[in-house]
C-alpha cells in the first residue's frame, strides 16, 4: 500500500534544507555582452566516467538565459577566507561588470575570466540543460582541474558561512 505524499510548502522546505551544508563556488562564463560571474551553492559532481559536474540556476535569475547558453564554465571552489568575494557575486544588485571590478580576475581557459586566487578550479564544457522546477539544472565536462591554494573550502550552513571543522573519523570510503 503505497502513501501519497504531499508536497511541502516552500518555506518549509528551505527551512530543512538549511540542515545542509553546501559548498561555495564562483562559477565564471562569457555571455553575450561581456564576461559573468555567479555564486552557486549547488555544486556538485556527477559522474566519474566521463567526469560530470552539475549545478542549478534559479529560472527568475537575472543572469539564467546567459548561464544556460554558455558554453564553457570556470567553476572556482572558494576558502574559507573567500566570504566577501561571494558575497560580491551573489549581490542582486551588483551588474555583471560590476561583479568582475575589483577582483582582479584575469583571463583563464578559453578567454572566460577567472579568480586570481580559489581552492580548486575546474574547466568545464556544458552538455546539457535540464528542468528542474524553478531551477535549470547545467550538466557540464570537466576537462581540466587546477589546484589553488591549500586551505579549507567554505561552506554555506543555516544562513552562514562556515569553515570546513575538525576531521571526526579517519575512513577511507570509496570514490
Amino acid at each position: 500500500m503505497s502513501e501519497s505524499l504531499t508536497p511541502v510548502d516552500a518555506e518549509t522546505f528551505r527551512r530543512g534544507m538549511r540542515h545542509v551544508p553546501t559548498v561555495v563556488t564562483i562559477v565564471t562564463f562569457n555571455a553575450y555582452e561581456a564576461p559573468c560571474g555567479v555564486t552557486i551553492g549547488s555544486f556538485t559532481s556527477l559522474s566519474l566516467d566521463p567526469p560530470l559536474i552539475c549545478f542549478n540556476i534559479k529560472k527568475d535569475s537575472s543572469i539564467h538565459d546567459e548561464i544556460v547558453e554558455a558554453d564553457r564554465y570556470l567553476v572556482h571552489v572558494l576558502r574559507d577566507d573567500q566570504a566577501e568575494i561571494s558575497d560580491r557575486f551573489a549581490d542582486p544588485d551588483r551588474s555583471t561588470r560590476d561583479q568582475l571590478d575589483g577582483t582582479h580576475a584575469v583571463d583563464g581557459p578559453h578567454g572566460i575570466p577567472t579568480l586570481n586566487d580559489f581552492l580548486a578550479r575546474f574547466d568545464c564544457r556544458r552538455t546539457e540543460v535540464h528542468e528542474g522546477g524553478d531551477h535549470s539544472i547545467i550538466l557540464a565536462c570537466v576537462e581540466g582541474i587546477d589546484e589553488g591554494t591549500p586551505s579549507r573550502p567554505i561552506v554555506y550552513h543555516q544562513r552562514a558561512y562556515h569553515a570546513v571543522g575538525q576531521q571526526v573519523a579517519d575512513r577511507n570510503l570509496p570514490g
